[in-house]
């Protein structure tokens, strides 16, 4: 008897850690199939590159767009803004995929691309006589609203992937997507737009794409972190 009861007591928790491990199981949802990183970044290229076909379609590119692009200042901005998109699109990706994140040396040279965006028109853009930026956004406020609406869309697709993904920092993952959708919308108005002055292209072309990932960070924090509930 008394071996019969000491048996019984050392299977008792067995017994519980099977049925806890059985409820557990039951109570899991599903796992969604994850679209592998590579190809989640292609989608989000692809549909960005398309948003900007339609955006040219309907507004229309710059008249002297062939000789804009052979000067170097214009060229360098557009191909600087469309290699920050790209780099930080991959990089919000992999921040939402666990196992997935990069180095810090990747991480440097997005930074390091994003500030030669910003300082392209600073040293080679045409300066105004009399500088203000208030003045400035009011005139090109079209081209502002275009360049948010336009980034906004592609944010949304990129998004919807992201948000399938797990992201265990979701504010960063947030933060990279809005770069990666708003510099879009950055070079999409920039084609359009042949206002090239310092102070046009930093309130109503870059000052959106700022103004859209502070915003795509914030969401980020609740949408991107809604797998964990």
């Amino acid at each position: 008897m008394k071996s019969h009861g000491a048996m019984k007591t050392k299977t008792t928790p067995v017994v519980l850690h099977r049925n806890l491990v059985d409820q557990m199981v039951a109570d899991v949802k599903p796992a969604r199939l994850l679209i592998r990183p590579w190809a989640q970044w292609l989608l989000w290229l692809g549909f960005s590159l398309l948003v900007m076909g339609l955006f040219w379609m309907r507004m229309g590119v710059q008249a002297n767009l062939g000789q804009v692009l052979q000067t170097m200042p214009p060229l360098a901005f557009i191909v600087t803004a469309f290699i920050g998109a790209c780099l930080a699109a991959w990089e919000a990706i992999s921040s939402s995929v666990p196992g997935r994140q990069t180095s810090p040396v990747y991480r440097g040279f997005e930074l390091l691309a994003i500030l030669a965006l910003f300082a392209i028109p600073f040293l080679f853009f045409a300066h105004p006589a009399q500088l203000n930026l208030l003045q400035s956004f009011e005139n090109g406020h079209g081209c502002a609203e275009a360049a948010g609406f336009s980034g906004l869309i592609p944010w949304i697709f990129i998004g919807s992937m992201l948000a399938r993904n797990a992201s265990f920092k979701p504010v960063w993952t947030g933060l990279w997507s809005g770069v990666s959708a708003f510099l879009m919308g950055t070079i999409t108005i920039q084609i359009h737009c042949p206002g090239w002055s310092m102070d046009h292209v930093l309130m109503d072309h870059l000052l959106p794409a700022a103004l859209g990932t502070l915003v795509a960070s914030l969401l980020g924090a609740f949408w991107f972190s809604a797998w964990k509930k």
